[in-house]
C-alpha cells in the first residue's frame, strides 16, 4: 500500500502561474505567483497524488496569453494495482484551450523570445481610457466578447476562474452569439510602448429586471 503522505503533493504549492516577456537573451517572467485555491481542478483535498518533488508552471505571454505548461518532479509513483499517479496533463487540458502547449518549455522560450508579431500587437476592441499612476502607463481596452480576439484571450486565462474566484466557472465560449453578445470584456495593460503587457482583465454581464408596478395602499386619510 502507497503511503499517501510520501506521494502527495500540496496542489496549490506545486502550481505556480507566470506571466513572461523576451528578455536580453531568455524570456523573463514578470510575476510569480501561485494559486488561492486549486479544489475545482485537483479535488477538495487539493493534493496531487503520485509525485516527489512536483512542480507545476502555467506560464501566459504577457500580451496575447499565450498559455505553456510544464511539469517535472524527481519522481513518479509506479502503478500498483488500481493505485496510479494522476495524470496531470491529462487533468490540466480539460482546463486548457486546445492550443496549450504541454511541449519542452524551451520550445515555448524560443516562440516568446522570436515573437516578431508581439512588437505590433494590440488589444482587441477600442481604448476608452488611459491613465499614469507610479511612473507608469496604462490603457484600458474594452470590447464585446462576440469579438473572436476577446474570445481568444479569455479562452487562454480562463483557468485563473477555477484558481482565485470562489465558485466561479469559465465561460462557456461555445455559446450562442446572443448569449456572448450580453458580455462586456474590458483589459488593462501597461502601455511600455512596445510590447504591451496585460495587468488586468474584467467581464461584466449588464443585468436588467423588469419590475412590475406596486399599486399603494392608503389605509388612513392622513397616509403619506
Amino acid at each position: 500500500m502507497a503511503d499517501q503522505d510520501e506521494w502527495s503533493t500540496n496542489a496549490n504549492e506545486a502550481v505556480s502561474i507566470s506571466f513572461v516577456q523576451p528578455g536580453q537573451i531568455s524570456p523573463v517572467a514578470l510575476s510569480t505567483f501561485h494559486p488561492r485555491f486549486t479544489y475545482p481542478i485537483f479535488g477538495e483535498e487539493e493534493c496531487i497524488f503520485g509525485y516527489q518533488g512536483l512542480d507545476i508552471n502555467l506560464r501566459f505571454a504577457a500580451h496575447d496569453l499565450l498559455p505553456n505548461v510544464s511539469v517535472k518532479y524527481d519522481k513518479k509513483f509506479k502503478t500498483v494495482n488500481d493505485t496510479e499517479a494522476l495524470d496531470i496533463e491529462e487533468t490540466l487540458k480539460q482546463w486548457m484551450p486546445e492550443e496549450a502547449s504541454f511541449q519542452d518549455p524551451a520550445t515555448y522560450d524560443a516562440h516568446i523570445q522570436e515573437d516578431a508579431a508581439a512588437i505590433d500587437w494590440k488589444p482587441p476592441g477600442e481604448l476608452i481610457n488611459s491613465y499614469t499612476s507610479r511612473g507608469r502607463d496604462f490603457q484600458i481596452w474594452s470590447c464585446g466578447l462576440t469579438d473572436p480576439a476577446a474570445q481568444q484571450l479569455i479562452d487562454r486565462i480562463q483557468i485563473l476562474v477555477s484558481f482565485f474566484i470562489e465558485g466561479g466557472t469559465p465561460i462557456p465560449l461555445d455559446d450562442q452569439g446572443w448569449s456572448l453578445a450580453r458580455w462586456k470584456v474590458f483589459f488593462v495593460y501597461v502601455n511600455p510602448r512596445v510590447p504591451y503587457r496585460q495587468t488586468l482583465l474584467n467581464t461584466v454581464q449588464p443585468s436588467y429586471e423588469k419590475l412590475s408596478p406596486v399599486p399603494l395602499r392608503r389605509t388612513s386619510p392622513y397616509s403619506l
